[in-house]
């Protein structure tokens, strides 16, 4: 193992943003694609120590350490500052995490502003173009928090030269150190890989298309109900199955409002919800998929599209400038609100099978990429 700096990861399992827990996940799994001598030693920034043992465990990468976040002080230290703002009006005894650089922090944090390299991470800057999919009051956060990164000059990590573009748009006179870190996936083995059993566990048959995403509106399902209407107008026979937890904070009758969409439309044998599932299952699902099918409105850099990637799947996805960064000429794009457009990709995927467009190549080589990458920023920032 590597000595150097002591380098911090913040890690919070929250199945309300999942994509933001596999990214730290598939972040630690790549780091095990670097040569023993080049793996360093990441403390792991969390409140929860089962969610640390579980980390540790999935990722399978031996150099992890536990770092209690935020850190509390022993009784005879909360005595004592509970004393000391009686008498002094402050605490006098503060518990520092001892860290060269911590990332990814995603706001200014009170308690991380003594580690001298703390490296944000903006995913994207969905709330700029889609303000009505926030309240006022998480735009207004968002956009303070971007703004004291720049007036404080913090590095800043985007997850694509999209989300790059667009914060120099808003933010042209900007003096930060801007990288752009496009991270791959780390497959789990998927020892459950029987996809028979799969689709009998959870009552599929035949073919389908598959959806995983959060029920946020930004994903925009939506789009694949009004193309499965139009294809069954057509007579067409097909099979979507969704996955994804089922709750928008900001839109709570959003999953509701699909689902009697799809009651509305008689499409209750061509749809289907499976909700939030196990991550092995919804991997085998997608790799025995026709296709796989992403319709968001907006990504910062889509843990869907490289999920596909990896295991070399056919991708229909919206023709959002991210998703073309990520796929090149590699999937069928379609217009994220032209229903026909996504239907008749559809069809394409189902008539001609054989000529399915995939990713096609070593994708062991986008993660070794990732992992020479992240170690620059951490070690080297």
């Amino acid at each position: 193992m590597a000595e150097g700096k002591r380098i911090g990861i913040i890690y919070n399992y929250n199945e309300n943003w999942i994509g933001g827990a596999y990214y730290i996940q598939n972040l630690i799994r790549s780091m095990n694609f670097l040569p023993e001598n080049e793996q360093n030693q990441l403390y792991i920034l969390t409140g929860n120590k089962g969610s640390f043992q579980e980390l540790k465990k999935s990722t399978s990468y031996a150099h992890l350490k536990f770092l209690e976040y935020p850190s509390r002080c022993n009784i005879l230290q909360r005595i004592v500052n509970k004393v000391s703002l009686k008498i002094v009006k402050k605490k006098i005894i503060e518990r520092k995490i001892r860290l060269d650089s911590v990332f990814p922090l995603y706001h200014i944090a009170e308690n991380l502003k003594h580690i001298k390299n703390s490296v944000f991470w903006i995913p994207d800057l969905q709330e700029k173009f889609l303000p009505e999919f926030f309240s006022s009051e998480e735009v207004k956060q968002r956009s303070e928090c971007c703004e004291k990164m720049v007036v404080l000059n913090y590095p800043i990590v985007f997850s694509s030269q999209a989300a790059l573009n667009d914060f120099n748009i808003f933010y042209p006179n900007s003096k930060n150190d801007k990288k752009v870190l496009q991270f791959a996936v780390v497959h789990p083995i998927l020892q459950r890989n029987n996809i028979h059993e799969v689709k009998v566990k959870y009552g599929i048959q035949g073919d389908y298309f598959f959806s995983p995403n959060q029920f946020w509106q930004h994903k925009n399902q939506i789009a694949i109900i009004e193309s499965a209407k139009i294809l069954k107008d057509k007579g067409i026979i097909f099979k979507i199955v969704f996955t994804g937890k089922e709750h928008d904070y900001r839109s709570p009758n959003y999953t509701n409002k699909l689902k009697q969409k799809v009651v509305d439309y008689q499409l209750e044998k061509e749809i289907i919800f499976l909700g939030f599932i196990d991550r092995i299952d919804q991997l085998v699902l997608m790799k025995n998929a026709q296709a796989v099918i992403q319709p968001s409105l907006f990504e910062g850099w889509s843990t869907v599209v490289e999920d596909a990637k990896a295991l070399n799947q056919t991708l229909i996805v919206s023709n959002i400038a991210v998703h073309r960064e990520q796929l090149k000429e590699k999937a069928y794009y379609f217009s994220p609100n032209n229903y026909n457009e996504l239907a008749n990709n559809i069809v394409e995927v189902i008539e001609n099978p054989v000529n399915k467009l995939r990713y096609d190549l070593d994708y062991s080589e986008n993660i070794k990429m990732f992992a020479l990458n992240l170690k620059q920023l951490l070690y080297n920032n």
